[in-house]
């Protein structure tokens, strides 16, 4: 009876402050542990996601070479997406660095001319002359680039794809003045074995784990850094690639 009472008393006045530290020590313990966990399969995430990135650089590079054509990969920052575009046109680099002042006056010209083709177009099918010669293209005329068209990549090889427990941060090349993470970023591929030299930027939302994925111009070769990997802003390259030494 006396021992039933102790039990009683004990088991009424609660748990002890040495008993309660050591649940509050358990649970941390567990919610240490599912966090790691948790941040774990965040960085195997993203690790899938830079060595995807890396393969579909190194395909495009390889299309590039062996169809003769103009290849592209297209990153969409606000979708996280990234897919394949191809043209038959020539490409030609900018000699200045991009800027957002220059992507914006180009968008715009971009707009001008399209409006334009189409307006024409409208105006000879009206008249009936879609079968016409137009006189004017035989006019001299001052030389223009002809800018590059590019179409979406049919082979599901490069089909559009979301990256998964990742967010593109950024992307530089040395065509462009800045890195770039906003609206639509490109990694040109040329028909004759050789691609931008660039640097893609993953990471997580709060941007304290970051996964570089640098482009090698002659080789196509990618390497994935788990680290974020300075961009060479004041460095610049030549036509073949190698670095220009001021």
């Amino acid at each position: 009876m006396r021992g039933q009472a102790g039990r009683r008393s004990r088991l009424e006045r609660g748990f002890t402050l040495i008993e309660l530290m050591i649940v509050i020590l358990l649970l941390g313990l567990v919610m240490a542990v599912a966090v790691r966990g948790m941040r774990s399969l965040a960085k195997s995430d993203m690790r899938t996601s830079a060595v995807k990135m890396a393969g579909a650089i190194r395909y495009l590079f390889d299309r590039a070479s062996t169809t003769g054509k103009m290849h592209r990969l297209v990153i969409d920052f606000e979708n996280k997406k990234y897919w394949a575009e191809v043209s038959d046109d020539a490409y030609y680099m900018p000699r200045e660095r991009e800027t957002d002042e220059t992507r914006q006056a180009d968008a715009e010209e971009q707009a001008r001319e399209d409006e334009e083709s189409k307006k024409k177009a409208e105006e000879a099918q009206a008249a009936g002359e879609t079968q016409s010669y137009d006189m004017t293209r035989y006019q001299p005329q001052e030389w223009k680039a002809k800018r590059a068209r590019f179409s979406a990549f049919k082979e599901m090889a490069v089909k559009p794809v979301e990256v998964k427990g990742a967010k593109i941060q950024g992307l530089f090349t040395p065509r462009l003045a800045t890195p770039l993470n906003t609206g639509h970023g490109y990694i040109y591929f040329f028909p004759l074995g050789m691609t931008e030299a660039a640097q893609v930027y993953l990471s997580d939302d709060d941007e304290k784990t970051f996964y570089s994925l640098v482009v090698h111009p002659l080789t196509g070769r990618v390497q994935i850094y788990n680290r974020y990997v300075e961009p060479p802003v004041e460095e610049q390259y030549d036509d073949e690639g190698n670095r220009i030494v001021r």
